[in-house]
């Protein structure tokens, strides 16, 4: 029963990524090494004939100087000195008589050759090491007509050979077992990760939103895959769970409105008898639609808003333009409410963003001042530059204010305080003021004004 998981984990090693890119580099290097073995072969073995082909030439020439000066006599006498000073050395002599009759050496008797020459030695030559093989010589026809020939056994060539090939197809084994066990060994710590991934994935599948894939810490390809697929795991957990919030919030603040345009609506069949009975029945239904559809809307909005599907409309703006003319435009309001309106807005801040969502944000922040404040109190609305590319916009009141407690409440939907109960409204704006202010990348927080409510929000 075992044997079967251990295959297909093989198996799996065999088809993974890690595995199939260890075996490509080995190839690469092999191939490599195939054609610095076939250089280095070949310039080793050049180097090596050359090498010997000159002690072959000088030994010969040294030995056609002697024939010149001591004629073939003496020549004779200093191969035998030299082969018995040599017994058992590499090099070989072969002197014959223009009659091609052997005279010295220890090699046996052949035509004559001018030059380099290679050759097998006879082994009827007498001598023992027959076993010697393949020689290279230097032949020379003296001016008399006889013929030398010096020759050296060529096996140190061939060992020499035989060493570079030995070495090379060691390195290359090696070279291959190495990438095989390298690649079996990245492979498994390869199938390892994978199946961590997959085993988050299969948890969060089956419902378990908040599982996250470890990370190793190596800050490498894998880990930063890791990092990328949990931060999208953070925001489809946030959206998940803003999206139950919404429904359960739905569920709950849309019941009673429902419920009073129903009341509503029986009361008029039960009761009402005129025209105008009916109309005024009719209007309050039609009021209350209104406030339905308006709590739909900006629900659908702030979802499109969280989505970040109006990034698309961004550009470049003035900043301090659109909240001048926002500010400018709630004068008339603010004073028919008894409220004073301050603007102190720096000149030339620019933005990128969507215009209307901007205007949306700053106004929904003057509208919960104004309606939330008492009469006689004062809303600020304020810009300033705080870096070379920074700014900060600032929406405060003196009333009342927000306990410390409920601060980070009020940004949720249809979330109210006990005293706004009875001031008209869904609790949405706060909520839409927080999703645009995080699709411009800007960063809002609530404080204390000493006394009332000041909101900053900060890029």
């Amino acid at each position: 029963m075992s044997s079967a998981p251990r295959s297909n984990t093989f198996r799996r090693i065999l088809r993974s990524a890690n595995f199939r890119l260890a075996l490509i580099y080995a190839a690469l290097f092999v191939v490599s090494a195939c054609v610095l073995f076939a250089t280095v072969f070949v310039t080793a073995t050049a180097a090596m004939q050359s090498d010997m082909q000159a002690v072959l030439r000088t030994e010969a020439f040294q030995l056609a100087e002697i024939h010149r000066r001591l004629g073939l006599i003496g020549l004779a006498q200093q191969i035998t000195r030299r082969m018995d000073f040599r017994t058992r050395g590499p090099i070989y002599y072969l002197l014959q008589a223009p009659n091609r009759q052997v005279v010295v050496g220890n090699l046996p008797g052949m035509p004559p050759v001018e030059g380099v020459i290679d050759f097998r030695s006879d082994s009827d030559a007498g001598e023992t090491d027959a076993d010697r093989g393949r020689l290279m010589g230097f032949g020379l026809v003296l001016p008399d007509g006889s013929f030398l020939l010096v020759a050296q056994d060529a096996s140190r060539l061939l060992d020499m050979q035989s060493a570079i090939v030995r070495a090379f197809v060691w390195a290359g084994g090696l070279t291959l077992l190495l990438a095989v066990a390298g690649g079996l060994l990245l492979g498994r710590n390869f199938l390892r990760r994978i199946d961590t991934i997959g085993r988050t994935t299969r948890a969060i599948m089956e419902g378990d939103l908040s599982a996250r894939i470890p990370a190793r810490g190596t800050n490498d390809e894998i880990d930063q895959l890791v990092a990328s697929l949990n931060t999208m795991l953070d925001r489809i957990q946030t959206l998940m769970e803003g999206l139950r919030q919404v429904t359960g919030d739905i569920a709950h603040d849309l019941r009673t409105p429902l419920g009073r345009l129903r009341q509503g609506l029986e009361e008029a069949r039960e009761h009402a008898t005129t025209t105008g009975e009916y109309a005024t029945a009719t209007e309050a239904a039609i009021s209350e639609a209104d406030t339905l559809l308006e709590t739909f809307s900006a629900l659908l909005r702030i979802a499109q808003i969280e989505a970040g599907a109006q990034k698309s409309a961004f550009s470049e703006l003035d900043l301090s333009e659109l909240l001048r003319s926002v500010g400018e435009a709630y004068l008339p309001a603010a004073e028919d409410s008894q409220h004073a309106l301050e603007l102190r807005i720096d000149n030339d801040v620019c933005f990128t963003g969507d215009r209307q969502l901007l205007a949306q944000m700053v106004s929904n922040l003057i509208e919960n001042a104004l309606n939330h404040t008492p009469a006689g109190c004062t809303v600020r609305l304020i810009l300033t530059r705080s870096a070379p590319t920074g700014l900060e916009i600032e929406v405060s009141d003196n009333g009342p204010g927000v306990p410390e407690s409920e601060r980070d409440r009020v940004f949720d939907r249809f979330y109210r305080l006990d005293r706004s109960r009875t001031t008209a409204g869904s609790g949405l704006g706060l909520a839409l003021v927080k999703a645009i202010a995080t699709l411009h990348g800007l960063t809002i927080r609530l404080g204390d004004a000493n006394p009332g409510l000041r909101v900053t929000i900060s890029h």
